[in-house]
């Protein structure tokens, strides 16, 4: 599979903008990763009925995206817990 682009809601995005470098570097490799290959992060428990939803986790954050498909397939995140 092709690697797709990410877009981050506004909220995500100010909050990561927040984070320390080393937090924000981490959390950029593990997006990557996502963009790369979106169902290798699990899915994310409170949307068991919705396999699109997934989250990325890493030591000092939560991430949630779903896995948007059709002509411009793209990450929608829209949720950080940190």
């Amino acid at each position: 599979m092709t690697a797709i682009p990410a877009r981050f809601a506004a909220s995500v995005g100010e909050t990561i903008k927040a984070l320390p470098v080393t937090v924000r570097q981490e959390l950029h490799n593990a997006m990557l990763r996502a963009c790369s290959d979106p169902w290798s992060w699990p899915q994310a428990d409170k949307y068991e009925m919705d396999d699109t939803v997934r989250i990325v986790t890493t030591p000092a954050a939560i991430v949630h995206y779903a896995i948007i498909m059709g002509p411009n397939p793209h990450l929608w995140v829209f949720a950080i817990t940190v």
